[in-house]
């Protein structure tokens, strides 16, 4: 599957013109040049159009037809090779692949109708997907079928605006109560430093993504200037872990070292002795790391044996701790885009939109602003 790029026109003699494209698929790029006669430029760039798409047209022959399940993973496959995604988006893509095949297995890109895409919604969410799932599911779709469209493969997109995805649903944080917090404090105060219980307090008092906790390393972490600066994280493909950038350009950041985590890192650094250097991973064994699956895996453990459980009544995640640092934060009046900058968040939209839902500590102040109110 090629694309072609829009085009470069030059003259080069009077009436005489040259079309060049930029000719793309996964062997790479080449250059196709077409030579044409025109009596001006703007005819010239009608006829270059012309020939982009009979490129398009003849390098594609038979695209429309092609299985839609073969055209999605191809995709998928082109735009990881090129770098355009990472590895952990194509790993989603293909999950979402799966779940449109039980019902779109067979058919051909041009045969997708708007009636299809809500068939296939309904059907997923009676299979017992939940409403996130199925709406990423149809934003990858969409993301085909307007490629599709806009390469020529395809007159047109089945996607308009009665095709929308199910109503996602607003995330509610499962942040740990303050009794809880404290009980979870008090067994890693009383069980020796190790990179499980390091992974917790990263999590806990400091904000961080068990993504961002796997990739930290010994440079990263000012015990002068009392920070951590937040340069990578370790993302997971095929449940093989790979080392990536931020989440995000705000997710590469700053934040404060508090005073027990920061005794904490210096006592396994300590224990490391020579063997410490600022390449090497905190929670890795020289250049290897702690995997975020592992960082799963230990803390969900732990939460069991404790029977912790969050503000939502469920038991609670290591991504709870992340919910937990950035509740207190708000619950003790520190700015939102402050917070917003900590947790690594694009904007602090989000963070409003997350973590300022209605709290006790918000109730009682609304009640006591509302005394005043009648005086």
């Amino acid at each position: 599957m090629a694309t072609y790029s829009k085009g470069s026109l030059r003259e080069r003699s009077k009436g005489h013109w040259q079309a060049r494209f930029c000719r793309t698929d996964r062997n790479g790029s080449s250059i196709v040049t077409k030579s044409f006669e025109a009596t001006s430029r703007r005819a010239a760039t009608f006829i270059m159009e012309d020939i982009r798409r009979d490129l398009i047209e003849r390098e594609n022959n038979g695209a429309s037809n092609s299985d839609l399940i073969t055209y999605m993973l191809n995709y998928v496959d082109e735009r990881e090779s090129s770098r355009q995604i990472e590895p952990s988006t194509a790993t989603n893509y293909r999950s979402s692949i799966k779940h449109l095949a039980r019902y779109l297995d067979g058919y051909s890109i041009n045969e997708v109708t708007p009636e299809n895409v809500m068939d296939v919604q309904a059907g997923l969410l009676a299979d017992g997907l939940v409403a996130d799932t199925v709406a990423k599911d149809h934003r990858f779709l969409k993301q085909v079928m307007d490629y599709a469209a806009e390469m020529g493969h395809i007159k047109r997109s089945p996607f308009n605006r009665a095709t929308k995805p199910p109503k996602r649903r607003k995330p509610h944080p499962n942040a740990l109560d303050e009794k809880s917090r404290t009980a979870l404090l008090s067994v890693l105060d009383a069980s020796p430093t190790t990179k499980q219980s390091l992974a917790v307090r990263l999590g806990l008092l400091a904000g961080l993504r068990r993504e961002e906790v796997a990739g930290l390393r010994w440079g990263d972490v000012d015990f002068n200037a009392c920070r951590i600066t937040i340069r990578r994280a370790i993302g997971v493909s095929n449940g093989k872990p790979y080392l990536k950038g931020t989440k995000t350009e705000a997710g590469a950041r700053e934040i404060v070292l508090e005073e027990s985590l920061s005794n904490a890192l210096g006592a396994l650094k300590e224990s490391l002795g020579k063997s410490v250097r600022d390449e090497g991973y905190v929670l890795g064994d020289g250049h290897s790391f702690y995997t975020p699956d592992r960082i799963t895996k230990d803390f969900t453990s732990l939460a069991k044996a404790m029977n912790l459980t969050g503000a939502a009544g469920k038991r609670a995640t290591f991504h709870d701790l992340r919910d937990t640092f950035a509740t207190h934060l708000i619950s003790e009046g520190v700015n939102v885009k402050t917070v917003s900058y900590l947790l690594g968040h694009a904007n602090a939209a989000m963070t409003l939109n997350v973590y300022t839902s209605n709290t006790p500590a918000g109730m009682e102040s609304a009640a006591a602003a509302l005394e005043g109110l009648a005086k």
